[in-house]
């Protein structure tokens, strides 16, 4: 047991700083072609925070093919879920109450509702127990579209090609996609590891351990972005991965192998999911800001989602 555990521990560490390496490479590559931030957000370190939980899916469904028991698909997927409500109730509120936290209008009139959407598709997806590999063709694909209309209005050019080495950029992007890799792989073998010791369900594992750690990339990114006073990119970030997640990352994952869902995502986890974001919208909604009454809640429902998840979805 504390082999795994450790093992666990490397493993995230080792997703955590392959995902830093890989989105500050992609970010000076990002700006020297003069892209905005929102969408560098949105876009950029969204996608990049999101590598954990998409190369937890990549493993995961290699595992699923090789004829791994299938319960791994909670792990898979529970992760996701769970990664995204710690993002949008322990980290918007965390940041809340730290600085003042700023929306743009336009990601609260469209990317939002396109979030809660993705959500709500997941869901009547997941509705029968089973996302098949067609369906997950259809959520990785709704991104793609998604991710076509936001570079629609950007206008990409070279701004200051010399101040970017691309040699550099391109040796830390192809090590943190190595530690991405690894890391990834130890994590799911030893989460899986540990859930069958333990007797817990594998999206209790998901949920509970492995979504917090590959939330700490968005942590760390989010609060960066207040210390340097780009909101929009923080919010941003945190919105676009609660996009990509279900639909890039789980499709991808979905497309690889399908993966079972547990009833207690269907019951709890998805739901709760959903009505914490749209909590989170009402609270930006009102004047494009989070008062620190409201992050407080926010923390508060985190709290009170981890004790329903011990108490009665373990």
């Amino acid at each position: 047991m504390i082999s795994e555990t450790l093992l666990l521990m490397v493993g995230l560490v080792a997703v955590w700083i392959g995902a830093d390496l890989v989105v500050e490479a992609a970010k000076q590559v990002a700006r020297a072609l003069n892209i905005s931030e929102a969408f560098i957000g949105l876009t950029v370190l969204s996608i990049g925070t999101s590598l954990p939980e998409i190369f937890t899916h990549i493993m995961a469904s290699i595992e699923i093919n090789k004829g791994v028991d299938h319960a791994i698909s909670g792990i898979a997927v529970g992760t996701n879920v769970g990664s995204n409500i710690i993002q949008m109730t322990l980290i918007v509120g965390i940041v809340g109450l730290v600085a003042k936290v700023y929306s743009d209008g336009k990601i609260l009139k469209f990317d939002f509702p396109v979030m809660l959407g993705g959500i709500m598709l997941l869901f009547v997806f997941a509705g029968g127990g089973y996302i098949s590999k067609v369906e997950g063709v259809v959520l990785a694909l709704a991104y793609v579209l998604y991710l076509a209309y936001l570079g629609h209005d950007e206008k990409i050019h070279q701004k200051n090609p010399f101040k970017v080495d691309y040699v550099k950029d391109a040796f830390f992007f192809t090590v943190g996609m190595v530690l991405l890799l690894a890391g990834a792989h130890w994590a799911v073998d030893s989460a899986r590891t540990i859930s069958q010791m333990m007797g817990w369900s594998g999206s209790f594992v998901g949920t509970m351990i492995l979504g917090v750690g590959t939330a700490l990339p968005e942590l760390t990114t989010a609060l960066t972005g207040v210390r340097k006073g780009s909101h929009s990119i923080s919010l941003g970030v945190l919105v676009g991965s609660n996009i990509t997640n279900p639909l890039l990352a789980l499709g991808i994952g979905a497309m690889i192998s399908g993966y079972l869902v547990e009833q207690s995502l269907m019951v709890f986890d998805i739901p709760f999911w959903f009505f914490i974001s749209l909590f989170a919208l009402l609270f930006f909604w009102k004047d494009q800001r989070l008062q620190r009454g409201e992050a407080m809640i926010l923390i508060g429902m985190y709290a009170v989602y981890m004790a329903v998840r011990i108490m009665f979805y373990m």
